[in-house]
């Protein structure tokens, strides 16, 4: 009897175990969902010098905000540390149940001075770099710098020269620990600027860290955005590594040499395949499809991770603020916000299924 009632507990023990696991792996099948994304260098010391009181503040949020762009995920680039709590505090109520949305990533320190002419004051004194805001709660943030130097520096407060450090600020979602928004910011410096000078290839070599990263994520079975200014073209030889094959292209060959495992989301979209709209707002000639202007702020996704091929992303006019002139404001006229456009983009994602509870 007793060899009896031990057996069948076994066996209820091994049926539990069955229809649990079974129930676990019906789980973890991810889930389509779609999510927008929001990215904006905002030049916040060099065109803004650190202001809040301009205009730049009330035209990010009034966007970010705007119920028709729907935005999940922010992505600052360029921002001082008092333009990102003035936007911390308006986008507070952006989802009154959601207490932990607003990271910050500091790539020059609280006391820094430009080491062009007149060493002018950084962000009036605070800290600079890039944030990122969500509509969704955050989890712990990951941040990461670059060992690649930029080749760009700053003079700390003791009049030392240093380096502008370059990174990736990313951070999970508490109710979808697999999916993660992360924001990036690039080095310009990627190539000679004179047929004699040596190259110099800063940006390319963070590229492929960034790539390494992006990686790690997916290895791991992780879902991300990755949004910022890249500082370089869609077209460039240094993008091969994040765009995958068969993204249609104006010329065949700029999508022959992709090796990467990307899409970026103005992929399809804009008057030249494969490159999508201009983000900044500096005039340039000989450019792609005979754009006036260049596109270097995007969004990526993993292409293996997209639900459908039916995603979009749009840059937006670039809105004016209060003009400032050798600091101070100048009522009444009116100058752009940036040098760069905003750009949303929206995909739907295979994400892991929320957290239990």
């Amino acid at each position: 009897m007793r060899k009896t009632l031990v057996a069948g507990a076994l066996a209820m023990v091994a049926l539990l175990t069955n229809v649990t696991g079974a129930a676990a792996s019906a789980q973890a099948e991810p889930e389509a969902v779609t999510y927008t994304a929001w990215t904006w260098n905002i030049s916040g010391h060099k065109m803004n010098q650190g202001r809040t009181d301009n205009g730049l503040v009330e035209e990010a949020v009034g966007s970010i905000r705007r119920a028709e762009n729907a935005v999940d995920f922010v992505s600052f680039n360029e921002i001082c540390h008092s333009q990102y709590r003035s936007i911390r505090t308006a986008l507070a109520s952006w989802n009154p149940d959601n207490p932990s949305y607003a990271r910050f990533q500091e790539s020059i320190p609280a006391g820094s001075r430009d080491d062009g002419p007149g060493h002018a004051s950084i962000c009036g004194g605070e800290p600079f770099g890039k944030a990122i805001f969500s509509r969704h709660e955050l989890g712990k943030a990951e941040y990461r710098t670059f060992a690649q130097e930029s080749g760009l520096f700053y003079l700390s407060a003791d009049d030392v020269l240093h380096p502008v450090t370059n990174g990736l600020l990313c951070a999970p979602l508490v109710d979808r620990p697999n999916m993660k928004f992360c924001s990036v910011h690039i080095s310009p410096v990627s190539r000679a600027a004179t047929p004699t000078e040596e190259a110099k290839p800063y940006g390319y070599r963070q590229l492929a860290e960034l790539r390494g990263v992006l990686d790690g994520f997916a290895a791991a079975g992780q879902t991300y955005m990755v949004a910022g200014d890249f500082n370089a073209e869609p077209y460039d030889g240094r993008l091969n590594q994040l765009y995958a094959k068969g993204v249609a292209a104006a010329e065949p060959k700029f999508s022959e040499d992709n090796y990467g495992a990307h899409r970026e989301l103005d992929d399809l979209g804009g008057s030249c395949p494969g490159y999508g709209e201009p983000t900044s707002n500096t005039p340039e000639t000989g450019l792609r499809c005979g754009l006036p202007l260049v596109k270097i702020d995007m969004i990526f996704v993993r292409a293996d991770r997209l639900a459908s091929g039916d995603y979009t992303a749009d840059a937006r006019t670039t809105p004016d603020c209060t003009a400032i002139r050798n600091g101070v404001l100048v009522p009444g006229t009116t100058a752009p916000c940036s040098d760069h456009r905003v750009l949303i983009g929206r995909a739907t994602l295979l994400v892991d299924p929320p957290a239990a509870a």
